[in-house]
This record gives structure tokens, C-alpha cells and sequence, in this order.
């Protein structure tokens, strides 16, 4: 059974890496479109309105693939984690998760209400 566990984590860590590494090319990519859009709007001599709904969906494009993005960073901490909770120990090189995946959540400040 711990074998199966293992071959699990290794499963979903290479598919999770194949996942990250197209998300991070795929922002590039929309950013680099959203850009030639515009450009080439400007470049073409066309009046600021040509496009402008496509321009807008490219971009809402783009910040929800960075949205997607931060998601697989968060997640890094979470798939981190996972090995221990299912009993395979000693596993992992997490030398590939940023370091803000790692870190544990920020305790609440103590505010308090003066007067």
C-alpha cells in the first residue's frame, strides 16, 4: 500500500509541474497578445473603438490565467504537505516551490480600537 502512495505523489507531482510550467507560458503568451493588439490597433491607424471587445476579453483572458497562475503557486504548499498526511514520509524535493508556498499563513494582527 505505501508503494501505491508513493507512485501516487510521484503521479500528481509530475503532472502538477507539467501543469505550472505551460500556466506561466501561457500568461506570457496572452500578455504578449493583449500587447500586440493593441499595438497593432495603433499601428494599422484604426479608430481607438476597433476591437475593443476582443481587447477587453484578451485581457480579462489575461487576468484570470494569472489568477491561475498564483492558484498553482498556492497550491505548492498544499501538495507539499499532502505526502506526510498520507503516510509517505521522507519524500519529496521541494526545492521547486516557491518559498511563499512553504510559509505558513500570517497570524491575524492585534488591532484594537483606541479612543
Amino acid at each position: 500500500m505505501l508503494k501505491e502512495r508513493r507512485f501516487a505523489v510521484e503521479q500528481v507531482r509530475a503532472e502538477f509541474l507539467k501543469a505550472e510550467a505551460v500556466i506561466d507560458q501561457a500568461a506570457i503568451d496572452a500578455a504578449n497578445c493583449l500587447a500586440t493588439a493593441l499595438q497593432q490597433r495603433a499601428a494599422a491607424n484604426l479608430p481607438l473603438g476597433t476591437g475593443s471587445k476582443a481587447i477587453e476579453m484578451l485581457m480579462d483572458m489575461s487576468a484570470l490565467i494569472v489568477k491561475a497562475r498564483q492558484l498553482a503557486i498556492d497550491v505548492h504548499g498544499e501538495l507539499a504537505m499532502l505526502p506526510a498526511e498520507i503516510g509517505v514520509r521522507n519524500y519529496g524535493d521541494i526545492s521547486q516551490c516557491p518559498a511563499v508556498a512553504l510559509q505558513p499563513e500570517p497570524a491575524a494582527p492585534n488591532l484594537r480600537v483606541v479612543a
